[in-house]
Formats: structure tokens, C-alpha cells, sequence
């Protein structure tokens, strides 16, 4: 019941109340669907608290180690065998639309729609080849994957990134025909969005580049400057460097002549974490440069400064709005936050030991990109951005009476959700199957850096909470309070507090929430690009929470 407020609230907090929601007034039937829901949540949570008292009864005091246990296994091991054989041979007759694609993927219809989801394993060599499968068998209407816009773009090649949106513009000089452009702009003007910036325009000849010093002349104005830089002040050229010097010198926008050649196709002003530490030490500011930025094509950006230079200030007025931009934008201080939370929580070491052994990551992703490009569909993305994610995160792991209270009702379903995934019933994805049928198609270096990877993750992170209960521990001996032996023990339930409160909280932050949101996508991709058939290529993890929120609440 905790998490349904929550994700209720959520819900109110995420977007505004349509027109319809905001002047419907409850009538008796909501109430009486409300008190209804109600019931089953408070019965299933009963169920949760049988279910658990006999699971960790049996966790407890069973016999483990003894021939008995061993017999329990293998009788365990049968059953999921036998329980599996028995779903695959009444596919036909209870999912016969699931026959045309493979064991590790499922399917859903709601509304007159239809959805194939491609469960995956992202280090898995299978992967790719389940998406192309689906895609080729379905022949879909819209592909949708388990990214956000800026992991999509780390993944491409550069040749394949899709040009975004350009910035519309216009420069007009007296008694002259407007100057009308298609500006790149830069990562941070989504900041300003929505803005109508205008004013005159202003070249100085002594400074074209825009390195140097400025003087009042750009107050309150346009500052053109060129691309680049004089060789002895290259490092003094980046854009948001241009940008943060013509702030301060009371600017309202920076615009900026391109090169030779057609405009950047991404965003500019993105970089490494390292080159926004020189950045930010040069223009002592860890923030977004406060003025938005233009990179005119070269010809406009010719016109505009003979313009500039026939007349003095005032002679060329500029005006554009700033267009909106969603596209996930993080300002240094965030970055730091974001690079030390993921070193911290070994999610860091992970990625860098994989990378460091060649696994690909993430391929079935753009395969599914390719696939849909070749047969001329929309592929989009519909996750969270790491922002979202990381404020899920901070707000998860609060030790609110909330979160508490998740924390608790989340280990009480936890018997009931294990019998679901080790005897998955007709229309959920079979995870543990899948996932052997994915760790199949390892290749041995894949075995190799994903066990270095988890065991050198997993190392950092046990350290990390054996410290702090050291920590407590040693505070408690040391004052006098406890005796060695107890300290020993504080250290270990303290560790173990964490880690129950941990883990439903991080599967609560990165599994379930996410499941809500790419749910909420589907819905909305779906809607927009008015797709009939659709294709969803996700994580095993987030399957069956997807579709079932297909099959309850509808498309």
C-alpha cells in the first residue's frame, strides 16, 4: 500500500493534472473500486506475512548441509525442468501468438494493440539475435528500447548519430532583407528554454575570437565572435569558455561563426569530466555558462559580421527563442556527485573491468536500432536519464518511515515473488530460463571479466559496509559501552541492517520505478506514433513488470 502512494504521488509530481482529472469530482463507484483495492492490498499483505513466516521458519531451522537438503534441491530442480516443459507445450493453446518468437521473449495485448517484449541479458552474444528475430517475425510499428537519449548517443558511432533540431533565428539590418538561420545550439540552452533573447549585435574586430577581454561595447547585446582561436590561446577557445567570458562581460547570447563545412550534428559543449574540471577552473564557475549559444552555418555567419561591421552598434538586431530541449544536461558539481556515487557503489569497476575485457554492452540495443532503420520504423527511447535515476536514488535510500516501512513490505513478498520466478506462470516471462539460455551464449572471456567484474564490485561495496560497521562498533567499544564480543556483533547487525534496507530500497529505485516509467513510455510512444504492434527490447529484470502493467492498466 506504501508503494502505491508513492507512486501515486509520483505520478502527480511527474506531469499536470489533465483537464478531465483536474474537475472530475470521486463518485460512489470510485469509492467503492477504491475500497475494493484496498482489500486485496491489505489480504495480500496478509498473504506475504504467512507466506514469509513459513519461508524463514524453513530458512532457519531446516537442516541445511545434511542428505535431506540435498535431495530438496535436486526435487527443486526437477520441478522447474518439469513446470517448464509443461508451459512450452501449452504455448500453442494458451499464447499461440508467442509460437514466431523465442523462449526468452513475451508478448501482451491490450486496447487492440500488441506488444512483444525481447527480454535480454546485456552482456549476452544472444541478444542481438533475439531482437533481429522479433523484429524480422512481428514486423512492428514502432521499436522502443530500454535507453535514454544520452546513453543511445554514447553507443553510436559518430556518422550515426541523427541530427537534432536546430535553433531557428533571425539577424536584421536596417533597410535590408532579414538574415533567417538554422543555428546549432549549445547542451546548456535547454536551461533557458522557452526565453526570447534579442538585442543589437556586436563584432569587435580586436577580439574576433571571443578569447580576450571585452569591453562594455556587448553589454546588454549579441556577441559574435569566430570558431576557434589564435594559436597561443587555443585552451582559452572552448564554447563554454566563449560563453562564460561574454557573460561576464554582461552579454545576452553568444553567437558564434562556424568553419568551413556543414554544422556539428550533435549538441555542442558536451565533453570528459576532465575538461570540465579546466573549464571550470579558467572561468571559476562549476555552473552553466548563465547565456545561451548559436553556431551559425559559415555563409549566414559572413553575412551577419559584414553586416556588423557596415554600421556601428545597433545597426543589426537579433532575435531568436530559445527552442526546448530535454536532452539529459549535468552541470560539474552533478557530475562529480554522479562519478563518486558510481565509483562508490563499484558500478564504476563493473563497467571499466568489461570494458577492459572487449564484452560488448548493450548491443541488442542497437541492433534494434539498425533493424528498425532498415525497415523504416521509429526506434525510441523510453528509460530515465541518469538524472532521474540518481534523484530516484537519493530519495529511495532516505531512511524515511516510508521507505522504511517499502523496505519491510518488499521482504514480505519476497517468498511469494520467488515462486513466481522460479515457477513462472503462463504469460510471464521465464527469467531464470531465459537468463540460462542467455549464459549459454557466453564466450569464455565474457565468463572471465563478468566474474572479475562482480567479485571486484561486490568486493568494494562489502569493504565500504564492513568500514562503517567497524566504525559504529569501534565507537561503541571505545566509550565503554559494550565489550569487544558485543562490538563484534553490533558490527554485524549493523552491516546486516544495511544491507535488508539496501536492497529493497536499490531494487525499488532501479527495477520497479523504472518498470512504472518505460511502462508510461510505451503508452506514450505508442500513442504518438499511433502503432498498433510495437516491440519493446528491455533487461530480463524488467519483463514481466512491464507487462503486467500492459494487461492491467491498458495501452
Amino acid at each position: 500500500q506504501l508503494q502505491r502512494i508513492k507512486r501515486s504521488l509520483g505520478t502527480t509530481m511527474d506531469r499536470p493534472l489533465r483537464e478531465d482529472e483536474a474537475r472530475t469530482p470521486p463518485t460512489p463507484d470510485d469509492a467503492g473500486e477504491h475500497s475494493r483495492n484496498y482489500s486485496r492490498e491489505f489480504a495480500l499483505i496478509a498473504l506475504d506475512v504467512l507466506l514469509s513466516a513459513a519461508f524463514w521458519s524453513a530458512v532457519v531451522f531446516f537442516p541445511w548441509g545434511r542428505a535431506a537438503s540435498y535431495v530438496s534441491l535436486v526435487g527443486l530442480v526437477t520441478a522447474m525442468v518439469v513446470w517448464r516443459v509443461w508451459r512450452v507445450r501449452r504455448l500453442p493453446q494458451t499464447c499461440p501468438e508467442v509460437q514466431t518468437i523465442p523462449y526468452t521473449c513475451g508478448y501482451a495485448a491490450s486496447n487492440g494493440k500488441e506488444v512483444f517484449l525481447v527480454a535480454t541479458v546485456h552482456i549476452s552474444p544472444r541478444a542481438p539475435r533475439d531482437v533481429e528475430t522479433v523484429v524480422d517475425g512481428t514486423r512492428p510499428d514502432v521499436v522502443l528500447i530500454e535507453l535514454d537519449e544520452e546513453r543511445l548517443d554514447s553507443m553510436r558511432a559518430p556518422v550515426e548519430a541523427p541530427r537534432v533540431t536546430l535553433q531557428p533565428c533571425s539577424f536584421t539590418e536596417a533597410n535590408n532583407e532579414p538574415i533567417m538561420a538554422q543555428a546549432q545550439r549549445a547542451l546548456w540552452n535547454g536551461e533557458m528554454s522557452g526565453q526570447t533573447i534579442s538585442g543589437s549585435v556586436v563584432f569587435q574586430e580586436e577580439n574576433p575570437y571571443g578569447t580576450g577581454p571585452w569591453g562594455e561595447q556587448v553589454r546588454d547585446r549579441l556577441a559574435l565572435v569566430q570558431r576557434g582561436g589564435p594559436a597561443d590561446q587555443l585552451h582559452m577557445a572552448a564554447f563554454s569558455l566563449k560563453a562564460h567570458r561574454a557573460a561576464k562581460a554582461g552579454a545576452r547570447a553568444l553567437v558564434v561563426i562556424n568553419w568551413d563545412g556543414e554544422l556539428p550534428v550533435s549538441r555542442l559543449g558536451g565533453g570528459s569530466l576532465m575538461g570540465d574540471f579546466r573549464i571550470a577552473a579558467r572561468a571559476r564557475s562549476c555552473s552553466f555558462p548563465p547565456i545561451p549559444m548559436l553556431l551559425l552555418p559559415k555563409a549566414e555567419g559572413e553575412q551577419l559580421r559584414a553586416a556588423c561591421r557596415r554600421g556601428g552598434p545597433g545597426h543589426v538586431q537579433g532575435e531568436f527563442q530559445v527552442i526546448p530541449d530535454d536532452y539529459p544536461r549535468r552541470s560539474l558539481r552533478r557530475r562529480i556527485c554522479q562519478s563518486c556515487a558510481l565509483v562508490v557503489s563499484g558500478v564504476s569497476i563493473l563497467y571499466g573491468v568489461i570494458e577492459c575485457f572487449n564484452i560488448d554492452v548493450g548491443a541488442e540495443f542497437t541492433a534494434a536500432e539498425n533493424a528498425a532503420s532498415v525497415r523504416g520504423i521509429v526506434c525510441a527511447c523510453i528509460d530515465v536519464d541518469l538524472n532521474r535515476l540518481c534523484n530516484r536514488l537519493s530519495r529511495a535510500m532516505m531512511p524515511t518511515p516510508c521507505n522504511l516501512g517499502s523496505a519491510v513490505l518488499s521482504w514480505l513478498a519476497l517468498p511469494r515473488v520467488a515462486v513466481q520466478v522460479i515457477f513462472p506462470p503462463q504469460g510471464h516471462v521465464d527469467v531464470v530460463g531465459g537468463t540460462i539460455l542467455h549464459a549459454a551464449s557466453f564466450r569464455f572471456r565474457t565468463w572471465v571479466g563478468f566474474a572479475l567484474a562482480g567479485l571486484l564490485a561486490g568486493g568494494l561495496a562489502a569493504g565500504l559496509l564492513l568500514l562503517f560497521g567497524e566504525g559504529v562498533a569501534g565507537t561503541a567499544e571505545h566509550s565503554g559501552m559494550v565489550d569487544r564480543r558485543t562490538a563484534t556483533q553490533i558490527q554485524a547487525y549493523v552491516v546486516l541492517g544495511i544491507e535488508f534496507f539496501a536492497f529493497a530500497r536499490l531494487y525499488e529505485a532501479v527495477s520497479a520505478s523504472r518498470d512504472e516509467a518505460m511502462y508510461r513510455g510505451v503508452v506514450s510512444k505508442a500513442r504518438d506514433h499511433e502503432a498498433r504492434r510495437v516491440v519493446v527490447v528491455c533487461g530480463a529484470a524488467h519483463a514481466n513488470g512491464i507487462l503486467q502493467r500492459v494487461r492491467t492498466r491498458g495501452l
